[in-house]
């Protein structure tokens, strides 16, 4: 009697055993797909060949348990969606066949995960109430590294304070070691502050093509790819998006001398590095970081409103700070400066983008928003007791900027008039000179190839600038 039911039990075990692939059917499939690419066409994030199963399953209990909330990171493509926990519907042994059977299926190699790791994860997560985002438990467990087209890696270390990247030619590295799985991280450096490290090695490129860089950094670094530099981040400063630097550099199909060099400077360390080819979604980190993506953010486009011009008080890139901007209607526009009483740039297009100033609150110049943009004036020509008056507009909007120089009253107007930019000088008192910049950009009707007018009294000049 013992030996039947003894049988009895050896043979029901697997029956009454929870069969994963049935649970996932019916508490997860509905998201990630009966196939485990992710449903609706790949709407939510796939568990196919996906690192988040991989390695210890600390991470994927965490996620089921707790659930996920926020953008997360899956074979290259960002999902921003909220996963459901699980914890209070699932019971211990049913997490563990639904993650056995996914860590094994689809070709994920996982082990096998047991009821008994599933109780002790849940404990030891019982006081959280919130799910968790990607980065909280990517902390706490990084997925694994795969092996980069770095080969031959070396860093070389060096101890020392400098205030940006030094001449390591003139410098003997204090301690050298061989990165073997092609990654390059900070984590093994033998240095908290005050240092330098040098990664070189062979940049295995897979095609012919122009690659991009994205490089971030706390604090200076530099991507040097046969010699050249392709792109650079200098001074001190946090590596949180706000200093990423792109470069691009052609290169052939095979082995190129690769160099990246860092410096710390104060307070905190980090290094993110990526490339990719044209046409690629997800950069190729070489990093064990990764550089934290700039928000885009929609332009906040100013421009004249039918007819009449605009005008743009505020800091403008190529110019001084007392920049007046004109955006006149047609796409033609201009920045006078009321520091060096001339106008200093033209370009064509957009005019400016107010987004980093009214939103951003930002403290950087604001560059112009077109194209062709040419400098004339870099500096100022008229006498040093000359002095700005202000700006009027005419009924059309159109400014004319005056200037004061003893008893001499400088009138310089400007409008724009079928596709170019007409500009009216005069004067009252005695005769003056005044700069005619001739960039080879622009051709100037009026100024006769000269580089100065003589203004007189009474007898005002006309210029326009027409872009070649």
């Amino acid at each position: 009697m013992i030996s039947r039911l003894l049988l009895f039990f050896c043979a029901a075990g697997p029956l009454l055993a929870q069969d994963g692939q049935q649970l996932f059917t019916l508490y997860c499939s509905a998201c990630h797909g009966a196939d485990g690419k992710g449903a609706t066409g790949g709407t939510f994030p796939p568990l196919a060949e996906s690192p988040w199963l991989a390695g210890d399953p600390d991470r994927a209990v965490k996620v089921v348990l707790k659930g996920l909330t926020g953008p997360v990171d899956v074979l290259g493509k960002t999902y921003n969606l909220e996963m459901p926990p699980q914890g209070a519907v699932l019971p211990d042994d049913q997490i563990a066949a639904i993650l056995t059977y996914v860590r094994s299926s689809w070709g994920n190699q996982a082990a096998a995960v047991t009821p008994d790791f599933v109780k002790t994860i849940r404990a030891s997560v019982s006081d959280r109430n919130a799910p968790w985002t990607s980065e909280e438990i990517l902390k706490l467990h990084p997925l694994p590294l795969e092996k980069t087209v770095l080969t031959n890696l070396l860093s070389q270390a060096y101890s020392g304070k400098w205030s940006s990247l030094p001449d390591f030619s003139t410098l003997k590295a204090a301690n050298v070691e061989e990165e073997h799985d092609g990654i390059i991280s900070l984590k093994d450096s033998p240095f908290e502050d005050d240092f330098a490290i040098v990664w070189t090695a062979d940049f295995q490129a897979p095609a012919d093509a122009e690659y991009e860089f994205l490089l971030d950094a706390d604090d200076a670094a530099a991507v040097i790819l046969n010699g050249k530099t392709v792109t650079e981040i200098k001074g001190a400063g946090p590596m949180n998006g706000s200093r990423v630097r792109k470069g691009k550099i052609k290169l052939t199909k095979g082995s190129h001398k690769f160099r990246l060099e860092f410096l710390e400077l104060s307070d905190k360390q980090g290094i993110a590095l990526g490339w990719k080819l044209p046409g690629d979604a997800p950069w190729n980190w070489l990093t064990d970081e990764k550089a934290q993506q700039p928000k885009v953010r929609e332009p906040i486009p100013i421009e004249a409103v039918g007819n009449r011009p605009v005008i743009y008080r505020n800091f403008i890139t190529g110019t001084t700070p007392r920049a007046i901007g004109v955006g006149f209607p047609g796409g033609l526009n201009l920045a006078y400066s009321a520091d060096d009483l001339a106008p200093e740039l033209l370009w064509t297009g957009k005019f400016i983008d107010g987004g980093p100033k009214w939103v951003e609150r930002g403290t950087d110049n604001n560059p112009p928003a077109g194209e062709n943009v040419v400098a004339l004036n870099k500096s100022r020509t008229l006498p040093t007791s000359a002095r700005f008056k202000g700006y009027k507009l005419d009924p059309a909007g159109n400014p004319t900027f005056i200037v004061q120089i003893g008893q001499q009253i400088l009138r310089d107007s400007w409008a724009a008039e079928s596709g170019a930019l007409v500009r009216k000088l005069s004067i009252t008192g005695p005769s003056l000179e005044i700069q005619i910049p001739q960039p080879p950009e622009l051709t100037i009707d009026g100024a006769n190839g000269k580089t100065s007018l003589q203004l007189n009294s009474g007898q005002p000049v006309t210029l326009t600038y027409r872009w070649k």
